[in-house]
Protein backbone atom coordinates (compact mmCIF):
# COMPACT_ATOMS: atom_id res chain seq x y z
CA UNK A 1 0.00 0.00 0.00
CA UNK A 2 1.41 3.39 -1.02
CA UNK A 3 1.41 6.26 1.46
CA UNK A 4 -1.16 8.06 -0.68
CA UNK A 5 -3.46 5.03 -0.43
CA UNK A 6 -2.77 4.79 3.29
CA UNK A 7 -3.68 8.45 3.79
CA UNK A 8 -6.93 7.94 1.88
CA UNK A 9 -7.75 4.87 3.97
CA UNK A 10 -7.05 6.78 7.20
CA UNK A 11 -9.35 9.60 6.09
CA UNK A 12 -12.14 7.10 5.40
CA UNK A 13 -11.51 5.33 8.70
CA UNK A 14 -11.81 8.61 10.65
CA UNK A 15 -14.78 10.03 8.75
CA UNK A 16 -17.39 9.21 11.39
CA UNK A 17 -15.25 10.62 14.21
CA UNK A 18 -14.70 13.76 12.15
CA UNK A 19 -18.41 14.15 11.34
CA UNK A 20 -19.54 13.70 14.96
CA UNK A 21 -16.92 16.11 16.27
CA UNK A 22 -17.56 18.78 13.67
CA UNK A 23 -21.35 18.43 13.99
CA UNK A 24 -21.00 19.15 17.70
CA UNK A 25 -18.66 22.10 17.12
CA UNK A 26 -20.87 23.66 14.45
CA UNK A 27 -24.05 23.04 16.42
CA UNK A 28 -22.57 24.43 19.64
CA UNK A 29 -21.17 27.54 17.94
CA UNK A 30 -24.51 28.14 16.22
CA UNK A 31 -26.36 27.72 19.52
CA UNK A 32 -24.03 30.16 21.26
CA UNK A 33 -24.35 32.67 18.43
CA UNK A 34 -28.16 32.45 18.71
CA UNK A 35 -27.69 33.63 22.31
CA UNK A 36 -25.29 36.40 21.28
CA UNK A 37 -22.21 34.57 22.53
CA UNK A 38 -19.36 34.68 20.06
CA UNK A 39 -15.74 33.56 19.85
CA UNK A 40 -13.55 30.80 21.23
CA UNK A 41 -11.47 32.68 23.82
CA UNK A 42 -9.49 29.65 24.99
CA UNK A 43 -8.64 28.13 21.60
CA UNK A 44 -5.03 29.25 21.76
CA UNK A 45 -4.72 27.90 25.31
CA UNK A 46 -5.97 24.50 24.18
CA UNK A 47 -3.55 24.49 21.27
CA UNK A 48 -0.74 24.87 23.79
CA UNK A 49 -2.41 22.37 26.10
CA UNK A 50 -2.63 19.82 23.29
CA UNK A 51 1.04 20.31 22.42
CA UNK A 52 2.27 19.64 25.96
CA UNK A 53 1.30 15.92 26.09
CA UNK A 54 2.71 15.44 22.60
CA UNK A 55 5.98 17.03 23.66
CA UNK A 56 6.04 14.93 26.83
CA UNK A 57 5.47 11.69 24.89
CA UNK A 58 8.21 12.56 22.40
CA UNK A 59 10.57 13.59 25.19
CA UNK A 60 10.10 10.33 27.09
CA UNK A 61 10.78 8.36 23.90
CA UNK A 62 13.90 10.37 23.11
CA UNK A 63 15.09 9.93 26.71
CA UNK A 64 14.50 6.18 26.48
CA UNK A 65 16.43 5.85 23.24
CA UNK A 66 19.24 8.00 24.59
CA UNK A 67 19.51 5.94 27.77
CA UNK A 68 19.48 2.69 25.77
CA UNK A 69 22.22 3.79 23.37
CA UNK A 70 24.31 5.32 26.15
CA UNK A 71 24.16 2.30 28.44
CA UNK A 72 23.93 -0.66 26.07
CA UNK A 73 25.26 0.21 22.61
CA UNK A 74 29.04 -0.03 22.29
CA UNK A 75 30.69 1.88 20.86
CA UNK A 76 28.30 4.78 21.40
CA UNK A 77 27.71 6.80 18.24
CA UNK A 78 25.56 9.92 18.00
CA UNK A 79 24.54 8.99 14.45
CA UNK A 80 23.17 5.66 15.65
CA UNK A 81 21.33 7.40 18.48
CA UNK A 82 19.49 9.76 16.17
CA UNK A 83 18.70 6.93 13.78
CA UNK A 84 17.21 4.96 16.68
CA UNK A 85 15.11 7.93 17.78
CA UNK A 86 13.80 8.61 14.29
CA UNK A 87 13.01 4.94 13.64
CA UNK A 88 11.22 4.45 16.98
CA UNK A 89 7.51 3.73 16.84
CA UNK A 90 6.28 7.09 18.08
CA UNK A 91 7.85 8.87 15.10
CA UNK A 92 6.76 6.35 12.48
CA UNK A 93 4.85 7.92 9.55
CA UNK A 94 2.24 5.19 9.91
CA UNK A 95 1.52 6.19 13.52
CA UNK A 96 1.57 9.91 12.72
CA UNK A 97 -0.96 9.42 9.93
CA UNK A 98 -3.27 7.51 12.26
CA UNK A 99 -3.09 10.23 14.91
CA UNK A 100 -3.25 13.28 12.65
CA UNK A 101 -7.03 13.75 12.45
CA UNK A 102 -7.94 13.23 16.13
CA UNK A 103 -4.95 15.32 17.27
CA UNK A 104 -6.03 18.21 15.04
CA UNK A 105 -9.66 17.94 16.17
CA UNK A 106 -8.90 17.95 19.90
CA UNK A 107 -8.04 21.67 20.45
CA UNK A 108 -11.08 22.82 18.47
CA UNK A 109 -13.39 20.39 20.23
CA UNK A 110 -12.02 21.31 23.68
CA UNK A 111 -12.30 25.06 23.12
CA UNK A 112 -15.87 24.81 21.79
CA UNK A 113 -16.81 22.58 24.73
CA UNK A 114 -15.36 25.04 27.24
CA UNK A 115 -17.13 27.98 25.60
CA UNK A 116 -20.41 26.06 25.63
CA UNK A 117 -20.05 24.91 29.22
CA UNK A 118 -19.03 28.35 30.44
CA UNK A 119 -22.13 29.84 28.81
CA UNK A 120 -24.61 27.42 30.40
CA UNK A 121 -25.47 29.58 33.45
CA UNK A 122 -26.03 32.53 31.13
CA UNK A 123 -28.41 30.58 28.89
CA UNK A 124 -29.95 28.36 31.57
CA UNK A 125 -29.34 29.67 35.12
CA UNK A 126 -28.67 27.07 37.81
CA UNK A 127 -32.11 25.73 38.69
CA UNK A 128 -31.73 22.04 39.48
CA UNK A 129 -29.64 21.99 42.65
CA UNK A 130 -32.55 21.74 45.07
CA UNK A 131 -34.19 19.00 43.03
CA UNK A 132 -30.97 17.00 42.75
CA UNK A 133 -30.38 17.34 46.47
CA UNK A 134 -33.91 16.04 47.15
CA UNK A 135 -33.43 13.13 44.74
CA UNK A 136 -30.23 12.23 46.57
CA UNK A 137 -32.13 12.19 49.86
CA UNK A 138 -34.86 10.00 48.39
CA UNK A 139 -32.34 7.52 46.98
CA UNK A 140 -30.32 7.25 50.19
CA UNK A 141 -32.97 6.82 52.86
CA UNK A 142 -33.32 10.48 53.77
CA UNK A 143 -29.58 10.90 54.43
CA UNK A 144 -27.26 13.02 52.34
CA UNK A 145 -24.65 10.81 50.62
CA UNK A 146 -21.78 12.93 51.95
CA UNK A 147 -23.00 12.17 55.47
CA UNK A 148 -22.88 8.45 54.73
CA UNK A 149 -19.27 8.79 53.60
CA UNK A 150 -18.12 11.11 56.37
CA UNK A 151 -17.45 8.46 59.08
CA UNK A 152 -15.11 6.68 56.64
CA UNK A 153 -13.51 9.55 54.74
CA UNK A 154 -13.90 12.41 57.21
CA UNK A 155 -10.24 12.69 58.16
CA UNK A 156 -8.06 15.60 56.92
CA UNK A 157 -5.33 13.42 55.43
CA UNK A 158 -7.84 11.14 53.69
CA UNK A 159 -9.71 14.11 52.23
CA UNK A 160 -6.45 15.62 51.01
CA UNK A 161 -5.42 12.32 49.42
CA UNK A 162 -8.78 12.05 47.67
CA UNK A 163 -8.42 15.59 46.33
CA UNK A 164 -5.05 14.78 44.76
CA UNK A 165 -6.26 11.45 43.40
CA UNK A 166 -9.36 13.13 41.98
CA UNK A 167 -7.16 15.67 40.20
CA UNK A 168 -5.28 12.84 38.47
CA UNK A 169 -8.37 12.61 36.26
CA UNK A 170 -6.84 15.33 34.09
CA UNK A 171 -3.96 12.96 33.38
CA UNK A 172 -6.40 10.80 31.46
CA UNK A 173 -5.59 12.95 28.45
CA UNK A 174 -2.50 10.77 28.09
CA UNK A 175 -4.79 7.75 27.70
CA UNK A 176 -6.59 9.62 24.92
CA UNK A 177 -3.30 10.44 23.19
CA UNK A 178 -2.13 6.87 23.61
CA UNK A 179 -5.22 5.72 21.74
CA UNK A 180 -4.81 8.40 19.10
CA UNK A 181 -1.33 7.12 18.29
CA UNK A 182 -2.12 3.44 18.72
CA UNK A 183 -2.10 1.39 15.52
CA UNK A 184 -3.06 -1.98 17.04
CA UNK A 185 -6.69 -3.09 17.46
CA UNK A 186 -7.99 -0.11 15.53
CA UNK A 187 -11.63 -1.07 16.05
CA UNK A 188 -11.24 -0.79 19.84
CA UNK A 189 -9.30 2.44 19.41
CA UNK A 190 -12.05 4.00 17.33
CA UNK A 191 -14.75 2.79 19.72
CA UNK A 192 -12.98 4.53 22.58
CA UNK A 193 -12.40 7.79 20.68
CA UNK A 194 -16.02 8.00 19.51
CA UNK A 195 -17.39 7.12 22.95
CA UNK A 196 -15.12 9.79 24.44
CA UNK A 197 -16.58 12.44 22.13
CA UNK A 198 -20.15 11.22 22.73
CA UNK A 199 -19.66 11.46 26.50
CA UNK A 200 -18.53 15.08 26.28
CA UNK A 201 -21.39 15.91 23.91
CA UNK A 202 -24.29 14.21 25.69
CA UNK A 203 -23.11 14.25 29.31
CA UNK A 204 -20.92 17.32 29.42
CA UNK A 205 -22.92 19.56 27.10
CA UNK A 206 -26.53 18.54 26.46
CA UNK A 207 -27.08 16.93 29.86
CA UNK A 208 -25.35 19.82 31.63
CA UNK A 209 -27.61 22.30 29.82
CA UNK A 210 -30.85 20.42 30.50
CA UNK A 211 -30.01 19.91 34.20
CA UNK A 212 -28.17 23.15 34.81
CA UNK A 213 -26.76 22.87 38.33
CA UNK A 214 -23.74 24.07 40.26
CA UNK A 215 -23.13 21.29 42.80
CA UNK A 216 -22.97 21.02 46.60
CA UNK A 217 -19.84 23.16 46.93
CA UNK A 218 -21.71 26.13 45.43
CA UNK A 219 -25.15 25.35 46.88
CA UNK A 220 -25.35 28.35 49.19
CA UNK A 221 -24.30 30.63 46.33
CA UNK A 222 -27.06 29.56 43.94
CA UNK A 223 -29.94 28.49 46.21
CA UNK A 224 -31.84 30.72 48.62
CA UNK A 225 -32.53 29.13 51.99
CA UNK A 226 -30.85 26.59 54.27
CA UNK A 227 -27.66 24.99 52.98
CA UNK A 228 -27.59 21.23 53.73
CA UNK A 229 -23.94 21.15 52.68
CA UNK A 230 -22.70 23.87 55.04
CA UNK A 231 -21.25 21.36 57.50
CA UNK A 232 -19.58 19.43 54.70
CA UNK A 233 -17.85 22.52 53.31
CA UNK A 234 -16.94 23.73 56.81
CA UNK A 235 -15.23 20.40 57.46
CA UNK A 236 -13.36 20.49 54.13
CA UNK A 237 -12.04 23.99 54.77
CA UNK A 238 -11.03 23.08 58.32
CA UNK A 239 -9.26 19.96 57.03
CA UNK A 240 -7.57 22.11 54.39
CA UNK A 241 -5.79 23.94 57.20
CA UNK A 242 -4.03 20.69 58.13
CA UNK A 243 -3.54 19.05 54.73
CA UNK A 244 -4.00 20.89 51.39
CA UNK A 245 -7.17 20.13 49.49
CA UNK A 246 -6.81 20.61 45.74
CA UNK A 247 -10.56 20.44 45.22
CA UNK A 248 -11.18 23.62 47.20
CA UNK A 249 -8.58 25.49 45.16
CA UNK A 250 -10.17 24.30 41.91
CA UNK A 251 -13.63 25.22 43.14
CA UNK A 252 -12.46 28.75 43.97
CA UNK A 253 -10.81 29.01 40.55
CA UNK A 254 -13.99 27.99 38.70
CA UNK A 255 -16.20 30.30 40.74
CA UNK A 256 -13.80 33.16 40.07
CA UNK A 257 -14.13 32.56 36.33
CA UNK A 258 -17.91 32.41 36.68
CA UNK A 259 -18.15 35.64 38.69
CA UNK A 260 -15.99 37.57 36.25
CA UNK A 261 -17.59 36.04 33.16
CA UNK A 262 -14.27 34.82 31.85
CA UNK A 263 -13.44 31.60 30.04
CA UNK A 264 -10.39 29.64 31.10
CA UNK A 265 -8.81 26.23 30.69
CA UNK A 266 -11.15 23.67 32.21
CA UNK A 267 -13.65 26.43 32.91
CA UNK A 268 -17.38 26.06 33.36
CA UNK A 269 -19.50 24.90 36.29
CA UNK A 270 -21.80 21.91 35.94
CA UNK A 271 -22.88 19.20 38.37
CA UNK A 272 -25.39 16.97 36.59
CA UNK A 273 -24.28 14.66 35.08
CA UNK A 274 -20.70 14.00 36.21
CA UNK A 275 -18.39 13.94 33.21
CA UNK A 276 -15.55 12.90 35.52
CA UNK A 277 -17.36 9.70 36.45
CA UNK A 278 -18.47 9.04 32.87
CA UNK A 279 -14.99 9.34 31.38
CA UNK A 280 -13.48 7.26 34.20
CA UNK A 281 -15.91 4.48 33.32
CA UNK A 282 -14.94 4.67 29.64
CA UNK A 283 -11.31 4.25 30.68
CA UNK A 284 -12.36 1.15 32.62
CA UNK A 285 -14.16 -0.28 29.58
CA UNK A 286 -10.99 0.28 27.57
CA UNK A 287 -8.69 -1.18 30.23
CA UNK A 288 -10.63 -4.41 30.65
CA UNK A 289 -10.02 -5.20 26.98
CA UNK A 290 -6.30 -5.40 27.76
CA UNK A 291 -5.85 -7.38 30.94
CA UNK A 292 -7.29 -7.98 34.39
CA UNK A 293 -4.71 -5.86 36.22
CA UNK A 294 -5.41 -2.83 34.05
CA UNK A 295 -9.14 -3.33 34.55
CA UNK A 296 -8.77 -3.50 38.35
CA UNK A 297 -6.60 -0.38 38.36
CA UNK A 298 -8.98 1.60 36.15
CA UNK A 299 -12.04 0.29 37.99
CA UNK A 300 -10.53 1.18 41.35
CA UNK A 301 -9.78 4.68 40.14
CA UNK A 302 -13.33 4.99 38.84
CA UNK A 303 -14.63 4.21 42.33
CA UNK A 304 -12.30 6.87 43.77
CA UNK A 305 -13.66 9.43 41.31
CA UNK A 306 -17.27 8.51 42.07
CA UNK A 307 -16.81 8.60 45.85
CA UNK A 308 -14.48 11.61 45.73
CA UNK A 309 -16.92 13.63 43.65
CA UNK A 310 -19.42 13.41 46.52
CA UNK A 311 -17.01 13.67 49.44
CA UNK A 312 -15.23 16.72 48.00
CA UNK A 313 -18.48 18.57 47.29
CA UNK A 314 -18.24 18.55 43.53
CA UNK A 315 -21.32 16.46 42.81
CA UNK A 316 -24.57 15.04 44.06
CA UNK A 317 -24.43 11.25 44.04
CA UNK A 318 -27.14 11.08 41.40
CA UNK A 319 -24.84 13.01 39.03
CA UNK A 320 -22.52 10.02 39.04
CA UNK A 321 -25.32 7.46 38.74
CA UNK A 322 -26.68 9.19 35.64
CA UNK A 323 -23.16 9.49 34.21
CA UNK A 324 -22.61 5.74 34.64
CA UNK A 325 -25.75 5.02 32.62
CA UNK A 326 -24.72 7.58 30.01
CA UNK A 327 -21.20 6.16 29.68
CA UNK A 328 -22.55 2.63 29.22
CA UNK A 329 -24.83 3.88 26.45
CA UNK A 330 -21.98 5.85 24.82
CA UNK A 331 -19.68 2.83 24.87
CA UNK A 332 -22.22 0.45 23.41
CA UNK A 333 -23.47 2.94 20.85
CA UNK A 334 -19.94 3.71 19.70
CA UNK A 335 -19.23 -0.01 19.34
CA UNK A 336 -22.35 -0.43 17.24
CA UNK A 337 -21.39 2.55 15.07
CA UNK A 338 -17.84 1.31 14.54
CA UNK A 339 -19.02 -2.13 13.45
CA UNK A 340 -21.53 -0.76 10.95
CA UNK A 341 -20.30 2.63 9.74
CA UNK A 342 -16.52 2.79 10.13
CA UNK A 343 -14.42 1.40 7.24
CA UNK A 344 -11.47 -0.79 8.27
CA UNK A 345 -8.19 0.93 9.08
CA UNK A 346 -5.31 0.39 6.65
CA UNK A 347 -3.23 -2.68 7.45
CA UNK A 348 0.01 -2.24 9.34
CA UNK A 349 2.98 -1.48 7.13
CA UNK A 350 5.42 -4.29 6.54
CA UNK A 351 8.56 -3.98 8.69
Amino acid sequence: MTWKERLRAELHHHTLLFVITMAYCIGAVYYLAAHDIFGLPVFQDYLIGAAIPLAAMASFRIFGETAYHTLHVRPFRAKGLWAGIWQSEIFSPERLLAAAIPVMLLPLFSSVFTSFKTSIPEVAPFAWDTTLMEWDLALHGGIHPWELLQPILGHPFVSSAFSYLYNLWHGMIFVVYWQMFRIQDRELRMQFLISFVLAWVFLGSIGALLFSSAGPCYYELVVTGPNPFADQMAYLYAAHEQFPNRALLAQEYLWGLYETGRAGLGGGISAMPSLHVGVALLIFFLARRFNTKAAWLAGGYGVIVMVGSVHLGWHYAIDGYVAIIGAIIAWRLSGWLVQRLVPPAPPAASP
